[in-house]
């Protein structure tokens, strides 16, 4: 292990000097067992960079095998005499190691110099701090406002795997301080910075939010919108997660062209996986573009079967061709779905997108209710995270819940309205208004649908259907050979459609029979 002798490293009102074997804060001595000081010595002298159990392990007990036990439990020390019950200065990531993420100072013998934050680097991962958002409504009672959504954005975003988010109580003491974003970056070891304001006027406010490298001061994405004030919860949940889904989106694509740019991103699954994690977060498991995430995610698992971030990913892929009516072995879809998912959940049973996998997977096998229960989990979850939405309004068209099936896509499509997925919702619009007779206006949405996304074979055969129902013969024919020219097409009989129905509720069978007989009208073969 690499000692400097000479340095003393000061955090947090704490001062470890490595020469004296002490930890101090004020004129007072801390206790720390020897291996549990070495353990805190070398997170300091590796600050910003991930220490996983096995660093610490050789580093800390050299040519002695030792239990992960062993390191859990320095770790456990260090924090009990730290204080850190809260994880402010040594962050747990899961399942990779341990991160020491506060701001660090270095006393260099030579002449009693102190090098303010001469060890930061940004920490591993998505690291980044929410900046409190600043008021510019000219009225100081509305504050509570602007920290209630520089609070909630901390929250929501925290939730996402591997990322470092800067506690709030920290974040807050940059209030109304003239702010160096590069600086901030140096302080708090944070690779982005997220700053923005709130201002209302009436019964309307206005939200602006940005996001900036904090090494190079490059503003990256913004975003600016209205929104209404009649209600204060749900202004503030729409605000919060519509900033959170679109800034989770833009993180994922910029952290998987950093790993792309690294000289391990060849070969460490977990960076594999992030990838594709961000190409299926940009295109939905619909489009062409999202194989090549899925190819990602399957050396993911290669390298590493335990990944519950590729798993879960393959198994929406598999549980998506029967739920979009378009597998061509819905039995070896489902077993496949399913012995992924398991091994998804038995490596992290709260991952928010492993519960969304699983209830596409329930509804897949035609199980609304508990897919309902599962879809509600993974928003308990990751209340951002808008693809869960499909599942309730996929249960509720299940269900024959017409008004419940147009009310939840419209909340997706509200709370996240330029999101990957809008075709989905659209198409489940169109459903609902199927369901209450109202043709014209299924139409429109089933356009709107194929507008987003042409290459998603399931709402053009329902287009299709409609048009021909419509009266509209000579498109309904042209729609019928744009969706028999696609590849992702694979149902292609009245038969086959058929025997992709999910279930028996009498409204959902006059659906799907409505649907059948348009597509009978259109020229679709019975068999």
């Amino acid at each position: 292990m690499q000692v400097a002798d000479e340095n003393t490293y000061s955090f947090e009102g704490y001062t470890l000097d490595p020469a004296r074997g002490s930890l101090r804060i004020g004129d007072r001595d801390i206790a720390l067992r020897p291996k549990s000081f070495e353990v805190l010595r070398y997170l300091l002298e590796n600050a910003g960079r991930l220490a996983s159990k096995e660093d610490l392990a050789k580093a800390v007990w050299p040519n002695v095998s030792v239990a992960d036990e062993a390191v859990t439990r320095c770790v456990s020390d260090v924090r009990l005499a730290l204080g850190d019950s809260d994880q402010r200065i040594i962050k747990t990531v899961l399942k990779r190691g341990y991160l020491f993420i506060a701001p660090i100072s270095r006393m260099v013998a030579d002449g009693g110099k102190e090098q303010a934050n001469a060890l930061w680097r940004p920490a591993e991962g998505t690291s980044l701090v929410i900046l409190p958002f600043a008021n510019l409504s000219g009225d100081v009672t509305q504050d509570y406002l602007a920290d209630s959504i520089t609070d909630g954005l901390t929250t929501y975003l925290s939730l996402t795997p591997d990322s470092f988010v800067v506690a709030r109580s920290t974040a807050l003491n940059r209030k109304r301080r003239a702010l160096d974003i590069k600086q901030i970056g140096r302080e708090l070891g944070v690779r982005y910075v997220i700053e923005g304001s709130h201002q209302h006027s009436g019964t309307r406010a206005r939200v602006s939010a940005r996001l900036i490298d904090a090494q190079t001061g490059a503003h990256l994405w913004a975003d600016q919108f209205n929104a209404d004030r009649t209600d204060l919860l749900d202004l503030l949940d729409g605000i919060v997660t519509r900033l959170a889904r679109a800034i989770q989106i833009e993180l994922a694509k910029l952290e998987a062209a950093r790993i792309l740019r690294s000289e391990h991103a060849s070969i460490n699954p977990e960076d594999l996986a992030r990838r594709g994690e961000a190409i299926f977060l940009r295109y939905g498991p619909n489009r062409e573009e999202a194989e090549s995430g899925y190819e990602l995610c399957e050396r993911a698992i290669a390298a590493d079967p335990c990944n519950a971030r590729a798993l879960s990913i393959l198994a929406e892929k598999f549980a998506t061709r029967v739920t979009a009516s378009q597998s061509t072995d819905r039995d070896a879809d489902l077993r496949r779905a399913s012995e992924l998912i398991s091994r998804a959940l038995a490596s992290d049973p709260d991952f928010y997108y492993a519960r969304h996998a699983n209830a596409r997977i329930l509804m897949a096998q035609r199980r609304p209710e508990q897919a309902l229960v599962e879809a509600e989990r993974s928003l308990a979850l990751n209340p951002s995270f808008i693809p869960a939405y499909q599942i309730v309004c996929m249960t509720n068209t299940f269900l024959g819940r017409a008004d419940q099936i147009i009310a939840y896509a419209d909340k997706a499509m509200h709370l996240s309205p330029l999101d990957p997925y809008r075709y989905i919702f659209y198409a489940f619009k169109a459903y609902g208004y199927v369901m209450l007779d109202q043709l014209d206006r299924a139409i429109e949405y089933l356009r709107q649908a194929v507008a987003n996304n042409a290459e998603f074979p399931t709402p053009i055969a329902w287009l299709t259907a409609l048009l021909a129902l419509a009266g509209k013969g000579a498109e309904a024919g042209e729609t019928l050979k744009r969706y028999l020219a696609l590849d992702g097409a694979k149902t292609r009989t009245i038969a086959q459609w058929k025997s992709s129905g999910w279930g028996d509720n009498p409204d959902y069978l006059a659906f799907r029979e409505k649907l059948y007989e348009g597509l009978r009208v259109a020229g679709m073969p019975e068999n």
